[in-house]
């Protein structure tokens, strides 16, 4: 039995990482190296990617990254931005092994969190059959969001049957309209970012920077792993949506639209476009993205679409008493006022520097 060995990845091992990531049962799209380039290149952030070798074979890999920020501390995360990441086994990995390679990474992890000062290490919804595992050594759960699941196996038809009645309701409205939706091309890209833009501020949260889109078009679309689309009404962009599009899963991960147009619907038709989408691509699975049920209208925007609603944990490892960001928070109740008050082009300058920062 050849020994085991922990290496830090370097660009050089991208392929090898992402051979390692597609073969994988628990793999999702933001494990692969490309969601690293993205973050990495936009917030500067210090990239640790794990892997546990015997020999030449990947036995393990964890992604993780270092956030730092004076108001929000310092953390390794896996991984920023998104609701799915945290370390990765090989598939037929015999369970004996399948201990010993996680405590390296963890011992490793643990190590890097020391030297970085780190104030915790956050996974975000690690794989289900590694729970019992990290909670053994440490780890906290933590339930914050939900997702919904649409099975796209069922068919066109029956998912259509499968929405609530008011859902299809707004749907025929929407399809009468004459909106056409268009696929984003980089002009597209623009029209998406300003209409993001106003959402944020409605919300009162900042905004990820132009070139965090930018970034994330240039690494996904050409490999056909990203779907964004615009609603058009009379040649004008009222609504978008982003998806990413990995094995047999979509994953939404943003939707927009302008105010004055919400009562058209738009994202209603764009959100069954994309299911149309997955049911003629062969796709399985839609996930509708990670919500909080305190915010009452997305969640019953997207519990009315009929997938399976699923609770999201995220696991967190801290060696002392720290608060963990949470949006009902004071500071971040604050900041969402300051930002919903702020001018449009304040936010998009200075939105970025504090995002990162938060890396939620």
């Amino acid at each position: 039995m050849a020994k085991l060995s922990l290496v830090e990845c370097a660009e050089s091992d991208r392929h090898l990482w992402n051979e390692f990531v597609t073969r994988n049962h628990h793999s999702h799209v933001y494990h692969l190296w490309e969601w690293s380039d993205v973050i990495c290149k936009t917030y500067k952030y210090k990239r640790h990617y794990l892997a546990v070798k015997e020999g030449e074979d990947i036995l393990a890999v964890f992604p993780c990254v270092f956030v730092k920020s004076l108001i929000f501390g310092k953390r390794l995360i896996s991984l920023p931005f998104v609701e799915y990441a945290g370390p990765m086994l090989k598939n037929d990995i015999a369970s004996s092994k399948a201990r010993l390679v996680l405590a390296q990474l963890l011992q490793y992890t643990d190590k890097w969190s020391k030297i970085l000062k780190a104030d915790y290490v956050e996974i975000r919804q690690p794989p289900s059959f590694l729970f019992p595992l990290l909670l053994s050594t440490g780890f906290k759960a933590l339930q914050r969001h939900v997702t919904f699941r649409i099975d796209l196996t069922k068919g066109e038809s029956k998912l259509w049957r499968d929405l609530d009645k008011k859902c299809r309701n707004s749907l025929r409205k929407a399809i009468k309209t004459g909106i056409k939706i268009e696929e984003v091309d980089l002009n597209g890209l623009e029209q998406y970012y300003e209409l993001y833009l106003d959402v944020q501020k409605r919300r009162g949260s900042p905004p990820h920077s132009f070139n965090f889109f930018r970034n994330v078009y240039d690494a996904f679309k050409p490999p056909e792993l990203l779907r964004m689309t615009l609603a058009m009404y009379d040649n004008k962009p009222i609504a978008g949506v982003m998806v990413f599009c990995f094995e047999d899963k979509l994953y939404w991960f943003g939707a927009v639209t302008d105010r004055k147009y919400a009562n058209l619907n738009p994202t209603n038709l764009l959100l069954w476009n994309t299911i149309k989408f997955g049911v003629e691509n062969n796709f399985r699975v839609f996930d509708l993205g990670q919500t909080r049920k305190a915010d009452v209208g997305i969640y019953h925007f997207k519990s009315s679409w009929g997938g399976n609603e699923t609770n999201l944990e995220d696991l967190v490892l801290s060696s002392r008493n720290v608060e963990l960001p949470e949006p009902s928070q004071r500071k971040y109740v604050f900041l969402s006022k300051m930002w919903s008050m702020m001018p449009k082009a304040l936010a998009r300058r200075i939105g970025p520097k504090v995002i990162g920062g938060i890396g939620l």
